[in-house]
This record gives structure tokens, C-alpha cells and sequence, in this order.
């Protein structure tokens, strides 16, 4: 299965259910999430998993929560996060970027113990994987105090990601003038700080993207991984949305390979 369109991967999210909800703040209804807790006991393989959707409120996490659910049959412990976004009060600059920050640190805090230091990830897709990669900045993200703590990513992935919002939003595709609205919410501050650096990851680096996505240009990625030196992954035949349904030919490969480095193959 190939080429999947946004319908296609909501209806496949439709029947998802999560092991439970939790609120990470106090500022909006959009700061909480939903975890997957796998069977057995701790400590777990862990996901903190950020759904795309153009940084706008007129996408949620739904959409999202087949593939999380996916990951928890396969043994990780799987947080979701819901954020605010673009269209909402305290969407876009800083809130958006405010909130993914504390989705992380809440994750960290209250499910620490029963994560395997070893095994965590961070991944998102899309604007999610923008904001991924954004975490893992050296000094604009989490990366830096996770990294005090001793609790770093063992590695982040990022599914066709979005990754210079100035050059991206420069097109008339309706994610790209919603990444023309994320920038105009920060007039104060210079627009290359909202997206991430190449050269200051501080966990490694995997991209995983296709030619024939019609959403994110491949050069959002090429140009990237060129400048960070990070793992590319190319899926041919995949569509832009394939990367987080669990039935694609690209779905399956995310999650084998998140799989293989929880089993440290």
C-alpha cells in the first residue's frame, strides 16, 4: 500500500485506543496527550511521538493515533502529545513551541523511571518532525537540559520533515502559508530560530523522505541531511502521509527500524 491520502490515514486512526490521558499544563485545553503503556512490566522502549499537520488547529492528534498504537503493539511505551497551534489563542510563537518543550519535559518527569535510557526516542512527522528536530537543537529546544540530565534521545526521527520554514513558506500550498502564518507570529524574533540548525543536533539524526511527496520538497530534507551529515532514508514510492500509517510499505519500515534500535540491531 502506497500513496495514501489524509482521509485514508484518519479513517485507519478511527478505532485506535490509547491506554490513557494526561495533562502536561495549565495554559490551554490543547496541553495534554495520550500514552500507549505496552503489556509487562517496565522499564519500557519509549516514543514521544509529534503528529504533523501544518502547525494548524484545523488538525489534531487524531490522525496520529494508529500509528502510536502501532508502536505500543510492538512494545514501546508511546506518548502523543497534543500542542497549541496555529488558528488557536497561544498558537504558533512562542505556544506551540512552549508546549512541545513541556510535553517532553512532563514525559521525562513523570514516566522517567519506567523509561529504558537506552531505548528513547523522539520522532515526529511533518510540521511534528519540525518541531522534533527543533527539540534537538543545542540551545533552542530540550535537547541541552535532557542532555544535563542525562536522559538524551538515543535518536531522533524525522518523517518528511519540514526543515527552513523561511524557504518552505515561500510556496502557495496551504501548509506552506501556514508556515508563512507560524513566522508572522514572531515578528519579533529572527525567523531562522524558529527552525532547527543543522549543525547543533545533539542527538543523531535519522530522515526519512520521498520524491513524490507532494506536501514537503524533498530539498527540506536533502538540503538537511547535506549540512548535518545525518542518516537519509529514501522510501520511492511513498506519498507524504504513508510515513505514519502502519499498513504502508513506508509505515512499516518507521517502525522497523525504530524496532531495530530498540533491539540494538
Amino acid at each position: 500500500m502506497n500513496q495514501i491520502d489524509f482521509v485514508e490515514l484518519l479513517n485507519h486512526s478511527q478505532l485506535a485506543s490509547h491506554t490513557e490521558i494526561a495533562v502536561y499544563g495549565t495554559d490551554s485545553s490543547s496541553q495534554f496527550g495520550q500514552i500507549w503503556r505496552p503489556a509487562g512490566d517496565g522499564p519500557y522502549p519509549a516514543v514521544m511521538f509529534l503528529h504533523g499537520g501544518c502547525w494548524s488547529s484545523a488538525f489534531d492528534l487524531r490522525h496520529a493515533r494508529g500509528f502510536c498504537q502501532a508502536l505500543a503493539e510492538c512494545g514501546f511505551l508511546v506518548w502523543l502529545p497534543e500542542y497549541r497551534r496555529v488558528g488557536e489563542s497561544g498558537g504558533g510563537w512562542p505556544g506551540t513551541f512552549f508546549d512541545v518543550n513541556e510535553a517532553a519535559r512532563w514525559f521525562w518527569a513523570t514516566w522517567g523511571s519506567q523509561i529504558d535510557p537506552d531505548r528513547c526516542f523522539l520522532a515526529g512527522h511533518s510540521a511534528g518532525a519540525h518541531l522534533a528536530l527543533w527539540l534537538n537543537d543545542r540551545q533552542l529546544g530540550l535537547a541541552s537540559s535532557v542532555r544535563d540530565a542525562a536522559k538524551p534521545w538515543r535518536r531522533v526521527l524525522a518523517l518528511a520533515p519540514i526543515t527552513d520554514l523561511e524557504r518552505y513558506s515561500r510556496g502557495q500550498a496551504s501548509c506552506q502559508l501556514m508556515a508563512s502564518a507560524l513566522l508572522a507570529s514572531a515578528e519579533s524574533v529572527r525567523p531562522d530560530l524558529l527552525s532547527p540548525r543543522p549543525d547543533q543536533m545533539v542527538a543523531g539524526v535519522t530522515v526519512f523522505y520521498s520524491r513524490l511527496d507532494a506536501i514537503v520538497p524533498p530539498e527540506q530534507c536533502l538540503v538537511f541531511a547535506a549540512a548535518s551529515g545525518c542518516e537519509l532514508i529514501e522510501m520511492p514510492e511513498a506519498g507524504h502521509f504513508d510515513f505514519v500509517h502502519s499498513e504502508t510499505t513506508a509505515g512499516r519500515a518507521v517502525i522497523n527500524f525504530l524496532k531495530g534500535l530498540s533491539d540494538g540491531s
